[in-house]
């Protein structure tokens, strides 16, 4: 079982800097545009966000038209900041402090939205304690989608991504549970990171089809370039993109 201490404390600390980098423009151009394709049509669905951080995708998700929506996250901080927007600007939404490790049953739900949880197993272990979880949490027939660190990047491709507002290293020999850190810049001239883990696309497939989830992928992102900005550089940030998006299903 993973240890959710030092990823609570973790993100307790930088709360305010991760809902930050949340509109930094590879989440607005890659991640997002990613995301939705791959929920479709939202309208009357049951969703659990799962960890949903400081509710920015809950909130998007319910303004697509979900019937209700569960945000569950480790961090008491992260929690209080979706409550106090749900406060402010009610959309329906309810949050919940949990640990997906161990979460257990806290729905039916006909979608189960996952960015950035399966890349914090340190092992096939402990992936298969975040599967069973979303596996628990779906209605027969029901679907995961997500967003996560790619695990298919070859070593070359990581390194500094400063025209898109991170670098990404990893500890190397790349193995499973190799530490992949990412950092940010902030407006004060400080950064902030947080350690993903890496393990084998392989290791993936195998995780779902163990925990009763069919027919597990990953999805290459794209990207969704405005106008006036350099369609070079994203074509160049989805070859080999440090994020992908990944379906399964129940």
């Amino acid at each position: 079982m993973i240890d959710p201490a030092p990823r609570h404390a973790e993100y307790d600390d930088i709360a305010a800097e991760y809902a930050a980098s949340k509109q930094l423009p590879f989440r607005i151009v890659v991640e997002a545009p990613t995301l939705f394709d791959l929920a479709g049509d939202l309208r009357g669905l049951a969703v659990l966000d799962l960890p949903c951080g400081d509710g920015t995708y809950s909130r998007a998700l319910a303004r697509r038209g979900a019937a209700s929506v569960l945000g569950v996250d480790l961090s008491g901080a992260m929690v209080e900041r979706a409550r106090s927007i749900e406060r402010r600007e009610p959309l329906g939404i309810s949050y919940q402090v949990g640990d997906a490790a161990g979460l257990g049953t806290v729905g039916n739900f006909d979608l189960v939205v996952a960015c950035y949880l399966f890349n914090y197993a340190h092992t096939a272990g402990e992936l298969l304690a975040f599967a069973r979880t979303v596996r628990a949490n779906l209605k027969p027939g029901g679907r995961l989608i997500g967003i996560n660190d790619n695990p298919r990047t070859p070593l070359s491709r990581y390194g500094d991504y400063a025209a898109h507002g991170f670098s990404r290293t990893i500890d190397l020999p790349r193995r499973e549970g190799s530490r992949v850190r990412y950092t940010f810049p902030t407006q004060d001239g400080k950064t902030f990171g947080f350690d993903n883990f890496w393990l084998a696309p392989e290791a993936y497939e195998q995780v779902f089809a163990e925990a009763g989830l069919a027919d597990f992928r990953f999805v290459d992102c794209r990207a969704e370039v405005p106008p006036g900005q350099d369609r070079a550089l994203w074509d160049d940030f989805v070859r080999d993109c440090p994020i992908t998006g990944l379906v399964a299903s129940r």
